[in-house]
């Protein structure tokens, strides 16, 4: 028995008056049979938003609607003269215009909120209509960004998708765009996530070509990609959903990553849903798994969390990675995104970006990664050290301006003066450099939000050079337990990591 997901994106069921019920009412009918053989099928769909704004008529055939009318109450303004019922027509056709046109447009939350409101239980009524003809019962989840950050949401989810599944209902699932409108969420991530959580064994995204191709000619078709190689290609197609052909690859790489084997291919392919399932046809565009499924307790960090940036570590790192042991910050290379400590974010190589090493949860700040990335045990505690003490320095006098301000951390980064200075501006290596210059040209809020948050990720250690008071002078604590503290400090929570078998 295969449990397979099947997305289903906005471009491939898009029509010009709203969504194609030929297509939609076709996959039905296909899953409904493959449900029948004893296949278990579960449906991400996109087209709330779509739906919902044909409904609310903000596209289709009377999105034009405001400017016709506009011009008909003008016409009729100028030809009626003092006519009896002028004032009651005029007032007729404004009220009408009223109703396709608003004086400001929506914010950007609710232009998006509301057509997905309005779509969202439409979209479920045709979709439980058209599965009953067919003889499935169905029902419906929508996910948020918030239950892909809750590895508590997500296990309670996969446990709902078992039991839906194991009662014969066909689950439907959206990304809940009522409530969350303008994030980056997209069904092409949702797919994973729900891929993921249920087990499932295949992935199936169905959209308006037959396959991905290396030229916007489509003339180049693509049988067979890698998770590397998938995330790697470079391609720029437009549709109707926030996603396109990148989307889903990038996607497809990462289920692939942990070990689902996911097609790309066309809604209107003939029986495409029973012929995804058989590994024998030749069927759109294969992203082969690497590896095999993630075990239970790695499923949240490594597939079904959404990534909040991006860690880029070098070979070594990689190495130390494979071998069991944890990120440490010499091996940071580069940060990508703003993110807090908890935050899941991808481990990628810094020489082949597309290539995607593990994922995991980060201990310390993006912030703070920066600062601190590629440095050795010791230039570490010497940045920390000269942190603290623009962190620890007597605030200017109010009347002092900026010059002053400047004068005084130059005073407290002097190379000349501090040794901590010293070894890191004579440092071996570009980072420790670059790590003092970023701290003499923050702000005084700046450094207050670095030092805050290694107060909170590494009190241990900031209350041991606090209370050395070397610090102020530009020492750095040199006993043992302090020295095995600040080799102790880790970029990622050693039991959250998950790394993925190489994707070559």
């Amino acid at each position: 028995m295969t449990r397979q997901v099947v997305k289903l994106g906005s471009s491939s069921i898009a029509s010009g008056d709203g969504l194609a019920l030929d297509v939609i009412a076709g996959l039905v009918s296909q899953i409904a049979a493959v449900q029948r053989a004893g296949q278990e099928i579960i449906l991400v769909t996109s087209g709330a938003a779509r739906l919902g704004r044909r409904l609310l008529s903000f596209e289709g055939p009377t999105a034009g609607a405001a400017p016709a009318l506009r011009a008909l109450v003008s016409s009729v303004r100028s030809s009626m003269g003092e006519a009896a019922d002028y004032a009651r027509l005029i007032g007729s056709l404004q009220e009408t215009l009223r109703r396709y046109e608003s004086a400001e447009p929506m914010p950007q939350a609710v232009d998006v909120a509301l057509p997905a409101s309005v779509g969202q239980p439409a979209l479920m009524a045709m979709y439980r209509q058209l599965a009953a003809a067919v003889g499935i019962e169905v029902c419906q989840i929508l996910v948020s960004r918030s239950d892909l950050a809750s590895a508590r949401a997500m296990s309670d989810l996969g446990s709902l998708l078992n039991e839906a599944l194991g009662r014969g209902l066909l689950p439907v699932v959206n990304g809940n765009d009522a409530m969350d409108p303008v994030s980056a969420l997209d069904n092409d991530q949702v797919a994973v996530a729900i891929s993921v959580a249920a087990g499932a064994s295949r992935l199936l995204f169905l959209t308006d070509v037959r396959a991905a191709y290396r030229d916007l000619a489509f003339r180049d078709r693509i049988s067979r990609l890698t998770p590397d190689e998938a995330r790697a290609l470079r391609i720029t197609a437009g549709g109707a959903g926030r996603g396109g052909m990148g989307s889903k690859l990038s996607a497809a790489a990462r289920a692939a990553c942990c070990g689902i084997e996911c097609v790309i291919g066309s809604a209107r392919e003939p029986d495409v849903v029973a012929r995804s399932i058989n590994p024998r046809a030749r069927l759109g565009t294969v992203v082969r798994a690497a590896g095999r499924s993630l075990e239970p307790s790695q499923r949240w960090v490594g597939g079904m969390a959404y990534s909040a940036g991006s860690i880029h570590v070098n070979k070594d790192a990689e190495q130390s990675l494979r071998s069991g042991s944890t990120l440490f910050l010499s091996g940071v290379k580069r940060v990508d995104g703003d993110f807090g400590v908890g935050s899941v974010v991808e481990l990628l190589d810094v020489r082949h970006p597309e290539r995607l090493i593990g994922r995991g949860s980060v201990a310390l700040p993006s912030g703070t990664l920066r600062l601190l990335r590629a440095l050795s045990p010791q230039e570490v505690a010497c940045a920390i050290s000269v942190l603290l003490r623009l962190w620890r320095a007597p605030a200017p006098q109010a009347r002092a301006g900026p010059g002053d301000r400047a004068a005084a951390v130059a005073a407290l980064t002097d190379p000349d003066m501090f040794e901590d200075c010293k070894e890191l501006a004579a440092g071996g290596s570009t980072a420790s450099r670059e790590a003092l210059a970023q701290l003499a040209a923050s702000s005084a809020d700046r450094i207050g939000e670095l030092a805050d948050s290694l107060m909170l990720t590494q009190p241990q250690l900031c209350a041991e050079i606090l209370l050395d008071r070397g610090f102020m002078l530009g020492h750095v604590p040199a006993e043992p337990a302090a020295r095995r503290t600040f080799r102790n400090i880790h970029a990622v929570h050693r039991e959250s990591l998950v790394v993925y078998p190489p994707g070559r």
